[in-house]
């Protein structure tokens, strides 16, 4: 008999940000346990790789509510029921690149499952912050990754998913 996919095609869309890839790597396992889409977000004005330089243009964009502009942009969006958010935290809080596509689109009436990569702060403020850009959307259980444990976070995000009914 073979397997029927837990999701429906089209309907989960995996859309993330990522500095160092920690982020990325734990977007990469849900996008493989799922087969969902899966979008990185961009930014117009690319975050430097140096590590300090990130977290002085980070400081000044989360104090000023600055949201960087996107080369990301998801023409289909209302396809989706639900979006599975990944971002890391920057002081606490939800990285503002992620920010900024949250409040590109009118997110009325979907799911959003957050995750998280980060150095010791949990979810932080970030589930918050996601509630405050998108108030009409329904914020399902979030999952906080530390980054030293992104590429092997694999049997967090199976639990995780299941809990969120996204896997059996």
């Amino acid at each position: 008999m073979p397997e029927t996919p837990t999701i429906e095609a089209g309907k989960t869309l995996i859309v993330y940000f990522s500095w160092s890839g920690n982020t990325r790597a734990v977007a990469n396992i849900i996008q493989d346990l799922t087969g969902c889409d899966i979008v990185e977000i961009e930014v117009e004005e690319p975050y430097s790789s140096v590590y300090n330089e990130v977290t002085a243009r980070a400081r000044q964009e989360l104090d000023n509510d600055i949201r960087p502009a996107l080369v990301t942009r998801i023409e289909n969006i209302d396809e989706y029921d639900t979006l599975i958010v990944g971002t890391p935290i920057w002081s606490s809080r939800l990285a503002p690149p992620v920010k900024s596509f949250l409040a590109k689109y009118n997110l009325t009436g979907k799911k959003i499952a957050p995750f998280c990569t980060h150095g010791g702060s949990g979810i932080a403020q970030s589930v918050n912050n996601i509630r405050s850009v998108c108030p009409n959307s329904e914020i399902l259980q979030s999952l906080a990754i530390s980054s030293s444990q992104a590429e092997n976070s694999r049997s967090n995000v199976e639990r995780w998913l299941r809990s969120i009914d996204l896997a059996e």
